[in-house]
Order: structure tokens, then C-alpha cells, then sequence
């Protein structure tokens, strides 16, 4: 029971370290790992210190590998798509396009973000989409704060469908990449429906636009098209977990296998023609850079890829479309400031090992040691039995109701505490590690969206003129209605 205490004591002190900002979360985590697994070593006496050091420091520093290496990969592949031009390109192109209906402007930037940050990360690229899609949005009557909470629902969204952070759950949670991706795309479809729901308000709010039936007709039409792709997707990935894929899956596949190939052999077609004249070349953004963003989701969602090989894939195309003098010196550049872009992410998933490690004991232990227990987690596992939601009711209640402990770097935070916290859920045995996972995802928008420490949310609150906390509480009712209903499919899928 001693050493439980000391678990909870740590916990709610790194909380509140990192809440008040008396303690990064890139050394609280670390140290907060180190301080249960040699409280362990302590208290009970069944562990060394050899183990401490080996196995949660250096084996948890490690942990994460898979999760590292792909941050890297679409670090550089962020990289490209800014220093190329193509991030800003794009939203220029689609603002030419879609005219000046602030509805249709409104849901635009939300799916047109959404696109670029399934790709795109670091807060260079939060300001580079920023500078254009703010003011397009305030060409149209939306307030400032409503276009902050437009972008930062399409950020979110973004990061729901960006494969490199459905590897931290896999690696962390042990949760099939399959059953990720199918609750991410469920998750995408429910936040997508919640931002259109905050964008609709904001215009009546405004009086920007009234309930005609030209405006509910492009509403439904919105509606049907977002839950049609999410189905058609979800469908994709129940083929891929193992079942079967049916003939408009297969033919879907070979038709976008063909396109693919062809755009590529005529790009590298292209590259061979302006050879002889390739050093007086003005560089020029080609309609099939616009592709790039899509392409390592589409290997993955359509065709099954490893998660890694799909960010090189999509690394390789971005190089090729966006071919030009001194694309070999921007492939290198890419490769070592892209990765530096995402090295903070890199360095946290450092900590995060060692909590994790230190919580449910280093990889192999068990098997070294067959019988035995890793002592914190046979410390915590009587304890959290009786206080860890097992009914979908609780679940949903008890998770909905604490989701803004996701804020301020809380308790629910992935970028904080989340990943240990979920990992003491899991040991409890009344949840899954499926539910778990896709608890963290849902209440993750209340923090990805609305969380005043984000530097994202300080930069535009700080360019819109406006607070932070008025961000936080434009978009909380919405995103908080989505995290219900994310936890609400959880339950009905895994409980």
C-alpha cells in the first residue's frame, strides 16, 4: 500500500509541476519514472537498482523507437511541403476557389487545415497556414476569435488522421494499428461534424448567413459527403485487419495504384525533359505536389502500408513533385532541420518510456522472472480495481465529465501525464487497451483544440487579438460534445 501512496504522491506532484510550469514536462516525466521505480526498488525490496538503470531508463528511453523514427520522417516530409512553397500554394489555389459564401469559406479552412496538418507540423507551419486562412476567414464577417477556433478544429482534426501519432498509441498501449485507425476515422467524422456545428452557430450568431434552404441543402450535402468518406475508410480498414477486401475495395485500390504510377512516370518524364535547361529553371509548384499530404494517409488507409514505409513513400513523391534547382540540398536541409522541428516531440517520447516502463516494468522482465509480478504495477493493480470505470455508462460519464483534465497539461494530456495514466487504466483489467486508446484520443481535442499552453493557440489568440481563454471557451462546448460522442462509440466498439 506504501509504495501505491508513493505512485499517486508522484503523479499529483508532476501534475501539479507541470501545471504551473515549475517543471517542463520533457524532465517531470523522466524524473517521475526514476522516483516510482526506486521507490520500488525501496520499499520492496524485489527490484535492484541494475534494473532501474537498465531497464526502465535505458530500455524506456527506447521504447518509443517506431514512434521516433516516423516523427522524424514526417517532420522532414513537413518541411518539404513549406520550404517548397506547396503548404501556401495551396490554401492560396483553394481560396481563389471557393468564393466569397461565408459558409462555404467557413467549412473550407476547417477541411483544407485538416488536410495540410496530416502532414504538416511544428509551429512554423501553424504560422505559415495561419497568415493566409485568418484573413480569409475575416474577409467574410467571422470574428476573430471564430476563425482562431476555425483553424485550431482543423489542426485537430489533422493530427486525428496523421499517422505519425497513431504510433505512440500503438507503441504505448500495445493497440493493433488497425484498431486505431478505424477509431481515428470515427473520431475525424464526429470532430469534423462538431466544427461544422461551431462554424453554423458563429454565422447565425453573426448573422452572417440565415437558415434558407440553399444553405441546408449544402449542409446536408457536407454532412452525407464527410460520413460517406468515413465509411467508405472504416470500411477499408476492417478489410485490411483481415477480412476478405470486396470488389469495390480491390478495384478502388487498383484504379489509385494506376493513377499513382502513371503521375509519378510522368514526373519522372518531366524531370528528364528540363534536364538540359534545369539550372535557369524558375521553380514552379506542379498540380501534383498538391498530392503530397495525401499520400502517405492514402498508402495507409487504402492499401494497408506500414506506417513508416508510407512516410518515406510520401518523403520520395515529395522530393520528385517538387523537383527542382537545389532539390538535393532541400532533401538534406529537410532530413536535418525537419527532424530538429520535431525534436521536442522526440525528446518527450523519452520521458514518456521511462514513465511507462516504470509503471508496467521493463520490456521482458516477466519472462525473466516467471511468476512474479513487476512490483508497481502488483502495488496499484488492488487499488485501481475498484475505481476504474468497467460499464460503458461509467465510462462515457466518468471520461466525459473529466475530459478537460486534458488542459493545462493535466492528468489526461498525452503530452503530459496521459500516456502513464493509461497505462495504470490498463493494469486495472477492467478496460481494454482499445478503450483506452480511444479514450485518449477523444478527450485529446479538448487539449489538440483548446488548450491555452499550446503555442499554437498563444500564437493566433496573440495574432486575432484576442485571449487565450477566449479561444478556450468559444470551442470548449463543441469539442466537449465531441468527446461524449467519441466515447460513447468506444463504448459501443470495445465495452
Amino acid at each position: 500500500m506504501s509504495l501505491a501512496i508513493l505512485v499517486l504522491a508522484l503523479f499529483l506532484l508532476g501534475a501539479a509541476a507541470m501545471i504551473s510550469r515549475v517543471l517542463p514536462a520533457l524532465i517531470a516525466l523522466p524524473l517521475m519514472g526514476v522516483g516510482i521505480a526506486g521507490g520500488a526498488v525501496v520499499l520492496t525490496g524485489e527490484i535492484g537498482w541494475h534494473e532501474v538503470l537498465d531497464g526502465v531508463v535505458s530500455g524506456g528511453a527506447i521504447m518509443l523507437h517506431k514512434a521516433m523514427i516516423v516523427t522524424f520522417f514526417g517532420g522532414a516530409l513537413s518541411f518539404v511541403m513549406q520550404r517548397s512553397g506547396v503548404a501556401e500554394s495551396l490554401v492560396k489555389q483553394g481560396a481563389e476557389l471557393v468564393g466569397a459564401d461565408p459558409l462555404a469559406v467557413g467549412i473550407f479552412s476547417l477541411l483544407l487545415v485538416a488536410l495540410l496538418f496530416s502532414s504538416l507540423t511544428g509551429l512554423g507551419a501553424v504560422i505559415m497556414v495561419s497568415m493566409i486562412v485568418l484573413p480569409m476567414l475575416a474577409t467574410v464577417g467571422l470574428s476573430p476569435a471564430a476563425g482562431a477556433g476555425i483553424v485550431l478544429f482543423g489542426m485537430s482534426l489533422g493530427g486525428v488522421l496523421n499517422p505519425a501519432n497513431w504510433v505512440l498509441y500503438v507503441d504505448t498501449l500495445g493497440v493493433p494499428t488497425e484498431e486505431v485507425k478505424r477509431f481515428a476515422l470515427v473520431l475525424f467524422v464526429v470532430v469534423t461534424l462538431a466544427g461544422a456545428t461551431m462554424i453554423m452557430v458563429e454565422l447565425l450568431v453573426g448573422r452572417l448567413v440565415r437558415l434558407e434552404r440553399r444553405t441546408v441543402g449544402t449542409l446536408v450535402l457536407f454532412l452525407s459527403a464527410v460520413a460517406g468518406i468515413g465509411a467508405l475508410l472504416m470500411g477499408s480498414g476492417d478489410a485490411s485487419a483481415g477480412a476478405e477486401p470486396g470488389p469495390l475495395l480491390v478495384w478502388t485500390r487498383r484504379i489509385v495504384l494506376a493513377g499513382f504510377a502513371a503521375l509519378v512516370l510522368s514526373q519522372v518524364i518531366g524531370v528528364l525533359r528540363r534536364a538540359s535547361r534545369w539550372r535557369h529553371q524558375e521553380p514552379v509548384i506542379r498540380s501534383g505536389a498538391y498530392l503530397i499530404p495525401l499520400v502517405p494517409l492514402v498508402a495507409i488507409l487504402l492499401f494497408d502500408a506500414p506506417i513508416l514505409a508510407a512516410f518515406v513513400i510520401g518523403f520520395a513523391y515529395a522530393i520528385l513533385a517538387t523537383a527542382r534547382p537545389g532539390s538535393m540540398a532541400l532533401t538534406v536541409q529537410s532530413l536535418i532541420e525537419g527532424g530538429a522541428s520535431v525534436m521536442p516531440a522526440i525528446v518527450l517520447m523519452f520521458g514518456i518510456g521511462i514513465l511507462i516502463a516504470a509503471v508496467k516494468g521493463p520490456a521482458g522482465w516477466e519472462a525473466a522472472h516467471p511468476g512474479a509480478t513487476w512490483p508497481v504495477l502488483a502495488a496499484i493493480e488492488p487499488v485501481l480495481a475498484r475505481l476504474v470505470p468497467a460499464s460503458p455508462w461509467t465510462f462515457v460519464l466518468g471520461f466525459g465529465i473529466a475530459a478537460p483534465l486534458a488542459l493545462y497539461r493535466g492528468p489526461l494530456n498525452v503530452w503530459g501525464l496521459g500516456f502513464g495514466v493509461a497505462t495504470i487504466l490498463m493494469t486495472s483489467g477492467n478496460l481494454p487497451a482499445a478503450a483506452v486508446m480511444a479514450m485518449l484520443l477523444s478527450v485529446g481535442q479538448v487539449q489538440g483544440i483548446c488548450d491555452p499552453t499550446n503555442t499554437a493557440n498563444v500564437w493566433i489568440a496573440n495574432h486575432q487579438g484576442v485571449g487565450v481563454n477566449a479561444i478556450l471557451f468559444r470551442t470548449l462546448p463543441f469539442v466537449w460534445g465531441a468527446v461524449v460522442l467519441g466515447l460513447a462509440a468506444a463504448a459501443v466498439f470495445y465495452l
